[in-house]
């Protein structure tokens, strides 16, 4: 592409880099003066430029390039930077991802009260136990993310009593063996579940993919030891090039595989759980920041309609920014269920994966391991946007068709 060969980023690479949203971009552009070129309707923006920008404006990057944006509306620095975690590769959570793109959390934010200049960071991390450290460590105060990385972040708070994870929303849902399955690349003809043993497999550790890997491989009589972890976009490429033969994937690489003919699907119903995602955050600041957690779900919300009402624009935003054909990222978005409501039958599985994963780390805490959730954030958003309110904390029986959140 010319503006490769010409060495500028993209605007979502210059998002990505400065942490910010398309909302934040446009006004450093018109207030800042932002340096940007125009290649016909395209946006780009010199590195160069830019890292001469960002020296003028800020003493670093990332910690500060967010800082800017309270500085340019509010003429001062505020402290409390709010760093939102999501994963632009994952379709599931691909809710936050559009959420950057349309600025409607800082939309939210500026709604609660005018005056209340604060900055929000964006991280796009390359899984969810990434995010999980983040927030350990309190860089990161609300993520979207996989069921597997949300148990193993309540499994967490039970070893390290200063971080309290907790659920406040679902995101993407799919029924069993939907959304997450197993891929082996083209050529290698599998029979039966145990000859996946002797394959060459990858995933990433401690995650939603790399659990089911782990137990479907041990029910076919193999060593999850011989399970090599590395990033998901690391593993879709070895399927590509073929030096990698197995691997549990997750949605858009599902699809990316069958549209390419690079790898076949297999074993989906074997897998048994539903897959889930969803928002958590650290306890202690999200009731200490109750405006803000509300506003982030209102957004969250908002997201899901555009999802479910508008999935054609909404593919338009996720093919852009991923570089996925447009019909293949609308059909992936049409095979998730975008529903932030918390159903006892979803809190019963990550339940279920949080003792596995206590019994796999030796059984710690295995009396201990409800999942911790509180339906009154939702609740408040759900409320705030005129919707009709659940009529439970916990919403029980099977997914419902004619109320969705």
């Amino acid at each position: 592409m010319l503006d490769k060969r010409l060495n500028l980023l993209s605007i979502h690479e210059a998002m990505d880099m400065l942490g910010v949203s398309r909302s934040t971009f446009d006004r450093w552009r018109k207030q800042k003066h932002l340096p940007y070129t125009k290649l016909g309707k395209e946006v780009l923006v010199d590195p160069i430029e830019l890292e001469s920008w960002i020296k003028h404006h800020s003493t670093g990057i990332p910690q500060r390039a967010a800082a800017m944006e309270s500085k340019i509306a509010a003429g001062e620095q505020h402290s409390g930077t709010i760093t939102i975690g999501y994963q632009s590769s994952y379709a599931h959570v691909w809710t936050a991802a559009i959420m950057k793109e349309l600025g409607w959390f800082e939309e939210e934010i500026f709604r609660v009260n005018p005056e209340r200049a604060k900055d929000v960071r964006w991280v796009d991390a390359a899984n969810g136990p990434e995010l999980v450290k983040g927030m350990i460590g309190g860089h990161v105060q609300i993520a979207s993310m996989g069921d597997y990385p949300i148990a193993l972040s309540s499994s967490l708070a039970r070893l390290l009593p200063s971080f309290q994870s907790i659920l406040i929303a679902f995101d993407g849902k799919s029924r069993r063996g939907s959304g997450i399955s197993l891929v082996v690349r083209k050529g290698i003809h599998i029979r039966e579940v145990s000859d996946i043993s002797k394959l060459k497999m990858r995933t990433v550790a401690q995650s939603s993919s790399g659990y089911r890997l782990t137990k479907l491989l041990i029910a076919a009589g193999g060593n999850p030891n011989h399970i090599l972890h590395q990033d998901m976009d690391v593993t879709m490429a070895g399927i590509v090039q073929r030096n990698v033969e197995c691997s549990m994937l997750v949605e858009p690489y599902l699809s990316l595989v069958q549209y390419h003919g690079t790898g076949q699907v297999l074993f989906q119903e074997e897998l048994g759980e539903d897959y889930l995602t969803g928002v958590i955050a650290e306890e202690s600041w999200a009731r200490g920041n109750r405006e803000i957690v509300v506003a982030y779900l209102k957004a969250h919300l908002r997201v899901h309609q555009f999802l479910r009402k508008e999935p054609a624009e909404a593919a338009k935003i996720m093919a852009k920014m991923k570089g996925i054909p447009a019909d293949l990222t609308a059909r992936v978005m049409k095979k998730v269920r975008w529903d932030a409501a918390l159903y006892k039958k979803d809190i019963h599985t990550l339940t279920l994966l949080k003792q596995e994963n206590m019994r796999l780390e030796g059984g710690l805490f295995v009396h201990h391991a409800d999942i911790r959730y509180d339906a009154e954030f939702l609740d408040e958003a759900i409320e705030a946007l005129h919707l009709p309110l659940p009529n439970a904390a916990l919403l029980t029986g099977d997914w419902e068709s004619e109320q969705v959140y």
